[in-house]
Parts: C-alpha cells; structure tokens; sequence
C-alpha cells in the first residue's frame, strides 16, 4: 500500500508542476480574478509535511510567489491540553504573523472558537463561491464551532464506506447488502453467513481488521449514532440508555454466533509505538482473500483492489450509516485545513491561495494522482469512476471535544477498558444482561472517572 501511495505522490508532483501550463495555470485566467499577490508568509505544522503533501502544489500553482514557510517546530499541541495548546498556538501566531496556516484538524475546533481565526464566509460571499461544489461532510465539518462560521477549508477528506464480495454473496444465496444500511442490517446480514453449515473455517460475513475487540465494535456502532461512553465536556458516563442497551446487545449476540472475526495480529511496541509487520497486515487482510462478505475501509482499499484485483467481484456502498439519520456514519474527518489568522497581514493573498487551492484544477490534479479524495464533489466524474461515488454520499456527527479539550484525563481509561473488556466477556457468555452488564459499567466506571478528575474540575 505505500508503494501505491508513493506512485500515487509522484504523479501528483508530475501532474502539478510539469502538467501545469496545460492544465494547472488555465485555471488561473479568470478575467474576473483579481492578480495574485506575490508575497506569503505560510505557517506549517512543518517543513516535512507541507514537503510530502503540498509543496508541489504551491510550486505549481504560484510559481512567482514569493512563499515564506512558518513551520510550528517542536510546539505538539497534540500533547498539550486545551488551554496550553491555545496559549501555545496563540504565541506563535504573535511571533511569526502567518497569513495562512495549514493545520490538522485537531485543533481546528477550539483554536476556532478561541478567536484564532478569520471568517472566510465573508470572501465566500464577496466572490461569489459555490460551497455546493463541495462534500457536504467537508462544509459542515468547518461549521462545527461555536459560531457556525466557515472558519477553514480542506482541499481533501476521509472516511469509511463499506465494502462487500459480491462472489460469495452469490455463492451463499444471500442477497447484497442495500444502500445506506445500517449496523443492525450488517451484523443480520453477518449472521446468515454463520448459520450456513458450509461456511469454511476462517471466513466471516463482516471482519474489520483494525476491531480487536467487541468492545471497539461496540463504540464504532455508538460513533455511528452520533453517541459516546463517556461525556467529555461535562464528565460523566453516558451508557445508560435504552440505545446503548441495544447497541451492547446486538454486538454480544452476534460475536456470541460467531459471525464476527477478531483481529488476533501480532503487535511489537517500540518506544511506546505500536508495529504490525508485514507478515501479519498480509495475514490479517482477509476481505481481500476473499474470506469475508463485508467490511468497512477507506479509499486506499479502493486503491488496492483497483491496483491489484483480488479473485472476487465485489461492490462498495455508503455506510454503515445512523438509523437516526441516513447521511451519517460513524467517521469523517478532514486532515488538513486551510485557515487565515487574525493576526495575518495579507488576508486576501491568504484568501487567493486557498481559493485557488480549492478550485476545480486543483481537484482534478488529486483525480489524477488518486492518493486522496478530493472535497470537490466532482471528484468521481474526473477519476471516470463511480465507484468512489459513496464517499460523497455521507457526512459525520459534531464532533464532541477531543481528548486535548476532553476534561476526562487520559489516565481514566485504561481501568475502564479493563472493566468494559470483563462486562462484555460475561456478557457473551450468558453469565449477565446486556442491561446488568451497563450498569455495572454505568457505575463503577463512573467511580473511576470521579477518582481521575482532579477535584478542581
């Protein structure tokens, strides 16, 4: 997959800077397009990043600008809290007045809400521009604040979609799985796989190979549904519903049948991070092997398949999706965003940049290299293929602070994930309820939460 993904790169670097008088810089002779600044001061994450993913982009398409990097150096606001990593950013925006910031969308939100930001609905609305061309996940993404503000664009986004072997469906007699289905529609579905007595040894109806336990299931079908264990604004255990009841229910049952595989791969920690080999991400992959009905995945299993096709036929759908609402999932999110500090001293250069950056050229060079899907919802009509139509067709939840902005400290759970692994094993084993199980979790965990918030909370 990274040798995809290092073609895929390199395609980019060719379509932006020797393709672009063919096909980039046309895009830059609006006769109403004001003429580009030549000067810009950008502030990066850092100088590796806007290297690998956007250098070739800048080149290209401001090839007479004069661009100043601000690389963030060794400020990890991902380490930081929320009121340090806002002090933090903020001394940086003071001491190196960028006049757009490329950050990850980690931040976005709070930094946003802290005032960092200018409001680009206001150029929005003066130029005119079509936020319709856009994934609508992408837009209502950079809304998620305080505001409401269009605080941020992002050239690029992803989620998950669901991918389903359409030979073994048939093999089985089983009918495909529908548009838009939800989690209690595939794990149905997942079931009549088991109760077949010809079903080999090994193969599942869905297998995801990142859930390495039913309690990771059990919190991707609560995402999906816009709902967390945990309160992290307030503090607070929220599994107490008739929702989250059936939720657990659902997910014990099915592993209980054994319709669903488990992810048993080797991991090696080294210096604190987490490795898989080679060996067992090949061994792992089992919906390529055609092992397995369906699972979800990103576009770089639509890369893979497309590359390298496996031995089936298979399809792809939008989804899993909420049973409360169709159009959402239980992810989306958007890597990179494009913002103007207040501190800028060139906004409208800042402006051009990320409306160039955003135009429809530009998208058609991440068509062409295929590495990441493109906002633009074109994107599928460029690349000539529609089967990357479902990534459009799906948005996710607000998202609720983060663990940088979480008041729930990080030390809370591990002993929880403990607690919940136990709950969850009696539960499939029929020794507790679904509803005893939730209790117990509803309280203890609590007990725990109250022991690791500090009393000043």
């Amino acid at each position: 997959m990274n040798e995809i993904r290092n073609r895929a790169r390199q395609t980019l670097l060719w379509a932006v800077t020797v393709a672009a008088p063919a096909v980039l810089l046309s895009g830059c002779q609006s006769e109403n397009k004001p003429e580009a600044p030549k000067e810009l001061v950008l502030g990066v994450i850092d100088e590796e990043t806007y290297n690998y993913q956007f250098r070739a982009i800048f080149e290209g398409r401001f090839p007479d600008w004069k661009i100043t990097l601000a690389p963030m150096g060794d400020r990890k606001l991902y380490e930081m809290r929320g009121g340090e990593a806002i002090k933090v950013f903020n001394e940086y925006l003071e001491l190196n007045q960028p006049d757009l910031f490329i950050m990850n969308s980690l931040m976005y939100q709070p930094l946003a809400d802290a005032g960092a930001f200018r409001d680009l609905g206001q150029w929005v609305s003066r130029d005119a521009m079509d936020l319709n061309v856009f994934s609508p996940g992408m837009i209502e993404q950079m809304k998620d604040n305080e505001e409401g503000k269009l605080f941020g664009l992002s050239p690029s986004f992803r989620t998950s979609v669901l991918y389903y072997n359409k030979t073994m469906f048939r093999s089985y007699g089983i009918e495909e799985p529908q548009e838009r289905m939800t989690w209690s529609g595939v794990l149905s579905l997942s079931d009549r796989f088991t109760q077949d007595a010809s079903l080999e040894e090994g193969s599942y109806g869905f297998y995801e190979p990142y859930i390495r336990s039913p309690f990771d299931l059990v919190q991707v079908v609560a995402q999906t549904e816009g709902l967390s264990f945990v309160d992290t604004r307030n503090g607070g255990i929220t599994m107490q519903s008739e929702e989250w009841k059936r939720m657990w229910r659902m997910v014990a049952d099915s592993y209980r049948r054994g319709s669903l595989g488990l992810n048993g791969r080797k991991q090696k920690v080294v210096d604190g991070v987490t490795y898989v080999g080679k060996e067992e991400q090949e061994a792992s992959d089992l919906f390529y092997k055609g092992k397995v009905a369906m699972t979800y995945g990103q576009v770089d299993l639509m890369q893979k398949l497309k590359a390298k096709p496996p031995s089936f036929e298979w399809g792809v759908l939008p989804g899993p999706v909420s049973e409360r609402d169709p159009e959402r999932t239980w992810w989306f999110n958007s890597d990179y965003i494009f913002v103007v500090p207040t501190v800028a001293s060139r906004p409208e250069s800042a402006w051009n940049a990320i409306r160039e950056l955003h135009s429809e050229p530009v998208g058609k060079v991440y068509a062409s290299a295929g590495t990441d899907l493109s906002s633009l919802k074109d994107y599928p009509k460029w690349k000539n293929d529609l089967d990357y139509e479902p990534f459009y067709q799906q948005k996710g939840w607000p998202k609720p602070p983060n663990f940088v902005t979480s008041v729930i400290p990080t030390e809370f759970y591990q002993p929880f994930n403990k607690l919940v692994a136990e709950q969850m094993e009696a539960t499939i084993s029929n020794q507790i309820t679904a509803e005893e199980a939730l209790e117990a979790l509803q309280q203890e965990g609590q007990k725990l939460l109250d022991g690791s918030i500090p009393a000043s909370k």
